[in-house]
């Protein structure tokens, strides 16, 4: 295993919890509960503080089993001098593709079909060529019903989100 791409990993999704937790100091505070924790802002601060937790354990995990694998073997591994993406690279950065035109879309699109498309977008990804065929139907019906009921859910709670094309 490459211990050094995955402390790169790491770094990379603090970097992107650090740039979510920046973006979602600028969210009005709305209050629906009275005074309570549970604001319009907290579910972002904490996605992006456990993001960030996260992100920090990995490189650390991956950083002290580097070290382990180096005292073992006595050498240094020789580097590559040309950067080469494996499968799990390019399936990362199509994922960062996919959230982009998630925040761009957001708007224009509106929250539930934005997040219709990306949802689908990022199973049919993730999920291995052979089995995309067989659950097509159900990840249809999960990324259509979650969609919604998230809509559903944050409108319950008056926290209302771009209807977008729908509206």
């Amino acid at each position: 295993m490459n211990y050094k791409q995955e402390i790169g990993v790491g770094i990379f999704f603090f970097i992107l919890a650090a740039l979510y937790l920046a973006g979602s100091l600028s969210i009005s505070s709305f209050d629906p509960f009275g005074n309570s924790t549970l604001t319009s802002k907290a579910i972002p601060q904490l996605l992006g503080g456990l993001m960030a937790v996260l992100s920090i354990a990995h490189i650390t995990g991956n950083a002290l089993k580097l070290k382990r694998a180096q005292a073992a073997r006595r050498t240094e591994a020789v580097m590559s001098p040309r950067f080469k993406l494996n499968r799990s690279g390019w399936l990362m950065l199509l994922s960062v593709l996919f959230i982009c035109a998630y925040i761009f879309l957001f708007t224009r699109l509106g929250f539930i079909l934005s997040t219709i498309l990306f949802l689908l977008a990022e199973i049919f990804l993730l999920i291995p060529a052979g089995k995309r065929k067989r659950w097509a139907i159900f990840i249809i019906c999960f990324s259509i019903g979650l969609s919604i009921l998230l809509y559903m859910l944050f409108t319950k709670l008056s926290m209302f989100l771009p209807l977008g094309l729908l509206g």
